[in-house]
């Protein structure tokens, strides 16, 4: 019986026993109930350290034999640059300053003498003398030709830590005769036909120097002249400017702004006393203008493309108001590493005629005579550019100008036998071709060519007088062993058209009832050498006129023969 009932628990237990193994699932619950000591058995430990024991190493024998063996090496040699060492080589002896003088053919004193200050991180200033004179130099039947020129200035500048300032004030006295007129005539004194100008002018600038490009830096100008003459004319002109510009990225900004009033009077015209009808006298007339303009203007470089982006902005104040916009607009493109650039444009502006400018380039004009500023209506450009070496380069250009109220020189027959000049303003449009090349070798010798064609269209005039219809240039220098300075220039000027009011023997009238007169070209070739017999002391020959050409500088008026003179220079 009891062996039965071992036998079933047995089984049941293997049962149970089984079943967990096949992951049924199973629960049970213990209850024990009073005190449970655990205890954990001592570990059973090694007491005696480990003692190293010496194992004897019996090495083998090594054999081996040289085998005598030369490789094959291929050896190249190859060029390096050489290092580039900087030395910085001492400054130049500086002299302060030079004398210069010498007399010349017609008994012409010539005087110059030039100051200035030593080397100087943030002050500069100096002074400068000039003397200019001639004697009668003209061997054809016209008034005495003598001419004065002198000039005076002294300037300085100021460099502060981001600014400077600087001033230039200057005087200049020049006399001249209008001597385009035949002395057999009437007998008349050289000073009844003089005409002598007087002008003072200052010039100051105030101009930043901002390290960060970002910033707006600015150089802005103001200028004042006042000019007066033996004919009671005088002109007084204000010119003020201010340039602003700013870099933002690889974008330039500016703005050119500007503000030019003159204040002109003429002086009474009385006509010289040997004229036919010496009754006429035109009274004194004053002229008061300004100009105010502003050009903004982008300047963008992306690669070799350049481009410049603005527009023109002016105002024209007399008795009205007139206002003018421009386009201002050029591009470029650098080819070949600067070798070749394409480029063209566009612009116009207006343009400021005064009593000053037009002496400056014609001194025998009327003491009274209108004053019309000229307005360019458009300038269209475009040509080539760039440089074959270091030494040299090339431009090569065409353009096509429109020109309101240019002003035109022609003789005067009112007051005075075509001895002097009025002036009369014409639409004028020029089409002009110009080709320049430069060659310089920096120390030893260097030459520029340059040469212009021109080609005139007028309104109500028949032909753009006095201006030439093309223009040469040709100045060359040599330094032989820094102890001969040679150099020389060529000027070759084209035909000029010429209106004249007073009757031409043996010519037809035009049907405006005038005679033209043609021009002939003409070439003047000047030269002058400088010995330096030391670096303080040398000597100088000037030559103008070497080809003793006969030529008229403007109708009437002929220039000098052949002019030689000579000199010293001292340093100091």
């Amino acid at each position: 019986m009891k062996r039965p009932i071992l036998t079933f628990f047995f089984a049941f237990g293997v049962a149970i026993a089984l079943h967990a193994q096949d992951g049924g699932e199973f629960d049970q619950t213990q209850v024990i109930t009073g005190d449970r000591t655990l205890t954990v058995q001592k570990a059973f430990k090694i007491s005696e350290a480990a003692t190293p024991k010496d194992i004897e190493v019996k090495p083998g024998k090594l054999s081996y034999q040289m085998i005598p063996k030369r490789p094959a090496l291929t050896v190249e040699v190859d060029t390096i640059e050489p290092a580039k060492v900087k030395v910085r080589e001492p400054l130049e002896k500086l002299y302060k300053g030079y004398v210069k003088g010498g007399v010349g053919t017609f008994a012409t004193p010539y005087l110059e003498a030039y100051y200035a200050s030593d080397r100087d991180r943030d002050l500069s200033y100096g002074a400068h003398l000039r003397h200019l004179s001639h004697n009668d130099g003209v061997n054809r039947p016209v008034g005495f030709s003598g001419m004065s020129q002198n000039a005076i200035d002294v300037w300085g500048k100021k460099i502060f830590k981001k600014h400077s300032f600087q001033a230039d004030l200057g005087y200049q006295l020049n006399t001249w005769h209008y001597y385009g007129f035949d002395p057999q005539d009437a007998d008349i004194d050289r000073d009844d036909y003089r005409q002598r100008f007087n002008l003072f002018d200052l010039n100051t600038g105030w101009r930043s120097y901002y390290r960060d490009s970002s910033k707006v830096n600015h150089d802005i100008g103001l200028d004042f002249y006042y000019l007066d003459d033996s004919y009671e004319s005088n002109e007084f002109g204000v010119n003020a400017t201010a340039d602003l510009h700013s870099y933002q990225g690889d974008q330039f900004y500016n703005l050119d702004l500007g503000f030019d009033l003159i204040s002109y009077q003429g002086g009474g015209l009385q006509p010289f006393v040997f004229m036919d009808d010496s009754t006429t006298v035109i009274p004194s007339d004053d002229e008061t203008n300004a100009i105010l303009h502003a050009t903004p203007k982008v300047i963008l470089r992306r690669d070799g493309l350049r481009a410049e982006v603005g527009l023109g902005l002016y105002g024209r104040f007399s008795n009205q108001a007139r206002f003018h916009a421009f386009p201002d607009l050029e591009f470029s493109y650098a080819l070949f590493n600067n070798i070749f650039v394409p480029y063209a444009g566009i612009t116009g502006n207006v343009e400021r005629v005064s009593y000053r400018t037009l002496t400056e380039e014609n001194p025998f004009v009327l003491s009274q005579i209108p004053l019309e500023n000229t307005i360019n209506r458009y300038r269209v450009f475009g040509g080539f550019r760039g440089s074959v070496s270091s030494q040299l380069s090339f431009n090569m250009a065409a353009s096509y100008q429109k020109g309101d109220n240019t002003p035109l020189f022609v003789n005067d027959t009112l007051v005075s036998r075509e001895n002097r000049f009025s002036v009369i303003y014409d639409e004028v449009k020029t089409l002009t071709f110009m080709g320049e090349v430069t060659y310089l070798n920096e120390g030893q010798w260097g030459a520029t060519f340059r040469g212009q064609i021109f080609s005139y269209s007028t309104e109500n005039e028949d032909e753009a007088w006095h201006l030439p219809n093309f223009e040469f240039n040709l100045e060359g220098h040599y330094n032989l062993y820094d102890k001969f300075i040679i150099a020389a220039n060529i000027n070759f000027i084209g035909s000029r058209q010429v209106k004249s009011l007073w009757p031409i023997p043996d010519q037809t009238t035009e049907d405006g009832g005038y005679w033209k007169v043609d021009l002939d070209p003409y070439i003047d070739l000047g030269l002058s050498v400088e010995y330096r017999y030391t670096t303080r002391l040398s000597a100088f020959i000037e030559a103008n006129n070497l080809t003793a050409t006969k030529y008229d500088i403007y109708y009437r008026f002929p220039a000098q023969r052949a002019f030689v003179m000579g000199g010293v220079k001292y340093s100091f």
